[in-house]
């Protein structure tokens, strides 16, 4: 048996060789191993519990095993999209008993499934083979996206730790599942590029598109408002104090930006109350899934949170909110954080203030947080060795607790 020391030193020189193997590649090569990687782990452990749905919910084995494995990504939410791609939207809203709004379609955007509408139409492929394919490919644009974005400011090391957190960590499964979660990621990363590069048709382009494919998008131009006053205010302090050239064709550029953006945002709730002839189709629409965790509620604004952990937990779980509102902006505050570019910061603030806004915590929360993967990138998470094994194995372990917990025990 090898001493100690010299097997700690074999352990030393393999990571060394490792890690020398990864910088010698290109960013792109990197990258793509990466998530080919995290794309075969994920694959796995739904592999495993594939056969299980039909056991652990009977209920819902017509999503399962009996049906192939394509249909079990294809379950859940993707029943939804399926019902959208194939048929479109109910022009009459489904209610209970007592005339109560129930789950239905509309709470699912349209880019999503009319892309696999369009996919499937021209290629003659299945639902169930189109949904994970868009999934897939969305999701691979959105790796390389976050890298640009992390690697411009906080370095090549940080870029790849984000891509390494996002492609490979608990829920990293949902790049390749029948949902639309990959393609607003890709969206969303896009956006903030465009706007970091000022390109505003683009980036008017990629908002509106994100505003049909998942809740979130006036982020996008909240954050733009936020960067344009504060362009605006540096380039007024006069001659020899500007800090930033502000022309006013591109002021006129960023503002009608914001305006579309913003109008796309708001533009489905609209659209959902006129084809069904319901005030606020929308909102009932998507409080009726708020109804097993919090019963039927008004809906107010900054709100759910602490509706759900008053309910749930009393005055502790007031607290355990109003220390996530303390605590949180101080971290998207620190000199480690800032490294990752005022557009992630800012950004990571407006997404994180609308999640909390509108949004009740559920199953569905850990996946509506993914969009401030580039948080991942924080030289701060991954400063020490200890740090960087410690989120390694909660990453790699996470992600086959999280499959177990969402797919065979509730809805992810």
């Amino acid at each position: 048996m090898p001493p100690e020391s010299t097997l700690s030193g074999s352990l030393a020189t393999g990571r060394r060789r490792f890690t020398d193997l990864a910088t010698s590649l290109p960013a792109w090569a990197a990258v793509l191993l990466v998530w080919t990687g995290g794309r075969i782990v994920s694959t796995f452990w739904l592999a495993l519990a594939y056969p299980l749905i039909g056991r652990a919910l009977p209920a819902n084995a017509i999503w399962g095993n009996d049906h192939g494995f394509l249909t079990f990504l294809t379950a859940w939410d993707g029943q939804y999209y399926q019902q959208i791609s194939l048929h479109g939207y109910p022009s009459t809203l489904p209610t209970d008993a007592a005339g109560h709004v129930t789950q239905n379609a509309w709470a699912f955007l349209p880019a999503f499934p009319f892309a696999i509408r369009m996919l499937t139409a021209s290629t003659g492929i299945t639902f169930e083979v189109g949904a994970p394919l868009i999934a897939l490919v969305a999701g691979l644009v959105a790796t390389f996206l976050l890298h640009r974005l992390v690697a411009d400011h906080a370095g090549p090391a940080a870029g790849m730790w984000a891509v390494f957190f996002f492609t490979c960590g608990p829920l990293s499964f949902l790049l390749q599942v029948g949902y639309a979660e990959s393609t607003f990621l890709a969206l969303t990363f896009g956006a903030l590029l465009a706007l970091e590069r000022r390109r505003y048709g683009l980036l008017t382009l990629l908002g509106v598109v994100a505003a049909f494919t998942r809740p979130g998008a006036l982020a996008i131009p909240l954050l733009l408002g936020v960067v344009v006053l504060v362009r605006w205010v540096r380039a007024r302090r006069g001659p020899g104090r500007t800090l930033d050239v502000f022309p006013v064709r591109e002021q006129v550029a960023a503002v009608a930006s914001g305006v579309v953006m913003a109008a796309a945002g708001v533009a489905w709730p609209v659209i959902a109350s006129h084809v069904t002839g319901t005030p606020n189709a929308y909102l009932q629409t998507e409080m009726s899934w708020w109804v097993n965790f919090i019963g039927r509620v008004d809906f107010a604004p900054l709100t759910p949170w602490f509706l759900i952990a008053s309910r749930w937990l009393g005055v502790g779980g007031v607290l355990i909110v109003v220390f996530l509102l303390v605590s949180y902006p101080v971290w998207l505050l620190r000199r480690s954080t800032r490294r990752l570019g005022t557009t992630t910061v800012l950004y990571s603030a407006a997404y994180a203030l609308y999640i909390f806004a509108v949004s009740l915590p559920m199953a569905s929360t850990p996946r509506l947080l993914m969009p401030l993967a580039p948080l991942f990138g924080s030289p701060e998470l991954v400063a020490k060795p200890w740090m960087r094994w410690t989120f390694v194995t909660c990453a790699v372990l996470g992600q086959p607790g999280l499959v177990a917990v969402l797919w065979l025990l509730g809805p992810p």
